[in-house]
């Protein structure tokens, strides 16, 4: 079995709607691009995403509390660890096979960021 580690910014998290039992993270990542050799158009960054899925039931109910509270927030950096599961299918006359980034891990790189009102209830302190 393929294993994987992403790094990156949460783009999105979200609980697949009727299985409480699912939670999709898309995650991502810029990277620097080179133009054409004759120097015309130069380099730039390019933002690629990935979507990562858990089934893991303690696993989302720490994902899903932590973004409740604040604690996980929209591009905030974190690294997910998982397995790639192949899963195939039938098109057709053509068996394809499609592949599943499957969360195992979470971990959070950097702190969330200060609401006014947490920044309010700091000075008051």
């Amino acid at each position: 079995m393929f294993r994987f580690t992403l790094t990156g910014r949460i783009g999105r998290i979200e609980q697949v709607k009727g299985n409480a039992a699912i939670v999709r993270i898309s995650l991502a990542a810029d990277r620097l691009v080179e133009g054409p050799k004759d120097g015309s158009r130069g380099a730039w960054t390019k933002t690629e995403w990935i979507s990562a899925v858990s089934f893991d039931e303690k696993l989302n109910r720490e994902l899903l509390g932590a973004l409740e509270v604040g604690q996980i927030q929209i591009g905030m950096a974190v690294t997910l660890d998982g397995r790639i599961e192949p899963r195939k299918r039938q098109i057709g006359e053509a068996s394809i096979t499609d592949h599943s980034f499957v969360l195992m891990k979470f971990e959070r790189l950097s702190k969330p960021a200060q609401t006014s009102v947490s920044k309010a209830a700091a000075k008051a302190a």
